[in-house]
């Protein structure tokens, strides 16, 4: 009895892989974002502080939540999307709606006592002056 081989490595996978993509377009799919993940942000540093400006238009302030603990960063909110009206149908459908969570990784510690969060035209800012031991520090040559 002799044993056969796969031609080919991928040819081994290739009745599952044409299996699981003839059913794709009837299995649901998450909702994703365009960026990938939401909100989308910029993470400045310049040397005595570190600057979040986090995109989250339609978000109340008061759904905002800004905290730091140890080497992160989160932010948490909500935004909510009207509903159309009941007998409209969508012709393109790019927000969602719903609650988020962002959690950033710092690359140095932060004075907690001194961060500053404001919102303002749909952009969160969050400035974080740097600790004391993580900030840059000349040293003198003799």
């Amino acid at each position: 009895m002799a044993l056969m081989g796969w031609t080919d490595y991928e040819d081994r996978f290739r009745p599952s892989r044409e299996f699981w993509n003839a059913l794709a377009p009837f299995i649901p799919q998450p909702a994703t974002h365009s960026a990938g993940v939401f909100p989308p942000l910029n993470f400045y540093d310049d040397g005595e502080t570190l600057l979040v400006r986090a995109e989250i238009p339609g978000v109340d302030r008061e759904t905002l939540e800004v905290t730091t603990q140890g080497d992160q960063l989160t932010i948490r909110g909500e935004r909510k999307i009207a509903p159309p009206a009941p007998n409209a149908s969508y012709h393109r459908r790019e927000r969602e709606g719903g609650k988020f969570r962002r959690i950033v990784t710092l690359p140095a510690p932060v004075d907690s006592e001194k961060i500053r969060a404001t919102y303002q035209n749909g952009i969160l800012e969050v400035v974080m002056p740097k600790a004391a031991e993580a900030r840059p520090r000349q040293i003198p040559v003799n």
